[in-house]
């Protein structure tokens, strides 16, 4: 039976903060490729890294990931006199505040991204590897991939076609053609190669459609097929007496990318199960058909190889979806993920009500676009869907293709996302750009580490998705002990932010300027209690009663709306923008 209100209210009453990350079959993320704020690499001073919202016109013109003015220790013993129109940011960082831990963030591996990184000269391969995955670079380690192909993928197929087309085969009862093909086999080597950048990556694959001989499909041919029509697939949903293969498929799939090098820790048994429209890389699954193949053998098959299952992968709009899988198959079901379409924006607190039910259960956001952004315009996708999700439960998430040609593609003939933008566009054998959603990522991926735990937002947030201006943070405690910061300004002003503890320890002080994501990296009150009280930022007014160490106050005037550029003077170069490779290996063009 679903949860009645009596019952949901005592799980509420009743429910623990805390949710693990162990036992996911990856490593702790805190050895020498964890990065800074791990257990080897501690944040000895603080830092403000910063992100501008507006989408470059030209290069060089915005902030992506550059040094800010950083966050101050708050002194006690000053007036605040002209500095008093303060927002205050409060974090419970009591036992009771401790909430989820963090797996971490990332992308998805497309048939477009293999396609176009597979056209590079090698050398360039391997620095945009070390772009996405390096310590130096964005260091993602949640990574989503597709199993077959997507609306991503200029050619359609999956595992075990079994005919002349992708939705034309008959019935392989034995699955006796299951082979990953040769798109199938270059994903395969290509995230293999990924391991060798970085090598604990989580990795979690989602169908877009199971082979089309396990659906019901009643297949009509448009008369005008050879004037630009195609195929239409009714009925586009699986058939249940199917069940045995299906179980078969996935466990074929997880061992055939095993043995190519790549350990599979994840899976969603089906990307976005409610979308079922005709002529589309897609397949409808019902909540019950696909707890009945967790508990009818693929949930233990999977269990058995390591690998974690995640209920849904789908819009916000459906919550309960999740929750009948988890009560179909509730020892099979391990997460529940969730996507951003939502009509304009997504209601993420749908991720808090799933928690109360399954406390135990990790929640993910597992797939964002960026569609058709424009230049000189405001980019809040990122944000908008990595901030809320955490705040609200989410151990991470992945944004939507990884990379692509500057066309957006390759794409499927049949429909998908013709402006879905990615971290990477690859222009040529030679040169790749990194796009605007590639430095918001890296406010994530690059200073959240693996096992660091999210703590409660008390104070300091205003506004929602649903308002035009909008200020948002979330704060997470890295395993060095030290606090990593995220907040993302879209009220139109600069907002000047006193952050303090409810469990005590330092408070810290700094301008967030508007229109921009800044993360705050704040060393643990140890280090801080050795070193003692830490120098005066550099950039800033300070008041107080003469010890040189006073509150910060802004000196930027405030702008009129989150789309105005920052002043000139205060941007900062953009490092490798665009790379070209010269003959000798060397990177020269955009520096």
């Amino acid at each position: 039976m679903l949860l009645t209100s009596l019952g949901l209210t005592l799980l509420l009453a009743n429910s623990v903060a805390g949710q693990s990350i162990e036992g996911l079959g990856v490593s702790g993320g805190r050895g020498p490729r964890g990065g800074i704020g791990d257990d080897a690499h501690p944040v000895r001073r603080p830092q403000a890294l910063i992100t501008d919202a507006k989408i470059p016109i030209a290069p060089n013109t915005t902030r992506q990931l550059a040094p800010g003015p950083a966050p101050r220790l708050v002194l006690h013993n000053r007036t605040l006199s002209t500095c008093d129109n303060r927002r205050a940011v409060l974090i419970d960082s009591s036992t009771g505040g401790a909430q989820q831990e963090m797996l971490g963030f990332g992308h998805a591996w497309t048939g477009s991204t293999v396609s176009v990184l597979d056209s590079l000269d090698d050398d360039v391969f391997v620095q945009v590897m070390r772009d996405l995955f390096g310590q130096e670079g964005n260091n993602m380690n949640f990574m989503r991939h597709t199993i077959g192909s997507s609306d991503l993928d200029g050619n359609q197929y999956s595992y075990d076609d079994n005919g002349p087309s992708f939705n034309q085969g008959e019935p392989d009862l034995e699955l006796a053609n299951f082979d990953l093909g040769p798109h199938g086999r270059a994903m395969a080597k290509m995230i293999a190669r990924m391991g060798d950048v970085k090598g604990d990556v989580f990795l979690f694959g989602s169908p877009w459609s199971y082979p089309g001989w396990m659906k019901h499909n009643n297949l009509f041919i448009a008369p005008n097929l050879n004037e630009g029509s195609y195929s239409n697939i009714m009925n586009n949903s699986f058939n249940t007496k199917y069940i045995p293969q299906a179980i078969q498929y996935f466990t074929k799939y997880v061992d055939a990318f095993r043995d190519h090098g790549v350990t599979v820790n994840g899976l969603t048994l089906m990307n976005e199960p409610l979308n079922a429209q005709g002529g589309y890389p897609c397949m409808f699954l019902d909540a019950a058909d696909e707890a009945a193949i967790l508990a009818q053998g693929l949930g233990e098959e999977m269990h058995n190889r390591g690998v974690k299952v995640m209920a849904y992968d789908h819009n916000t709009d459906q919550p309960m979806y999740p929750l009948r899988v988890a009560q179909g198959a509730p020892e099979y079901t391990d997460m529940a993920a969730w996507h951003c379409y939502q009509g304009s924006v997504a209601n993420y607190s749908v991720i808090q009500d799933f928690h109360y039910a399954y406390p135990d259960k990790l929640q993910f956001m597992t797939e964002c676009s960026n569609y058709l952004p424009e230049a000189g315009s405001d980019n809040w996708s990122v944000a908008q869907n990595f901030i809320p999700p955490v705040r609200y439960g989410a151990s991470g998430a992945t944004m939507w293709v990884m990379a692509t040609d500057p066309d957006f593609g390759p794409h499927s003939p049949y429909g998908g996302c013709a402006g879905c933008l990615g971290s990477i566009i690859v222009n040529s054998s030679t040169t790749y750009t990194k796009t605007n959603d590639y430095f918001m990522v890296g406010q994530f991926s690059r200073f959240i580490r693996r096992g660091a735990v999210n703590y409660k937002v008390l104070e300091g947030v205003e506004g929602t998705t649903y308002d035009p201006n909008w200020f948002d943070l979330i704060a997470v405690k890295n395993p060095d002990m030290g606090w990593a910061v995220v907040f993302m300004n879209n009220l139109g002003s600069d907002q000047d932010v006193v952050l303090s503890f409810t469990a005590g320890g330092f408070e810290w002080e700094g301008t967030i300027p508007n229109a921009t994501v800044v993360t705050w990296l704040l060393p643990s009150d140890q280090i801080v209690g050795q070193s003692g009280v830490l120098p005066q930022a550099s950039g800033t007014a300070v008041s107080g009663t003469g010890t040189g160490e006073g509150r910060i106050c802004s000196t930027t005037s405030s702008v009129a709306s989150s789309s105005s550029a920052p002043p000139t003077s205060m941007l900062e170069p953009v490092p490798h923008t665009t790379h070209t490779i010269a003959a000798d290996g060397r990177s020269s063009g955009v520096a």
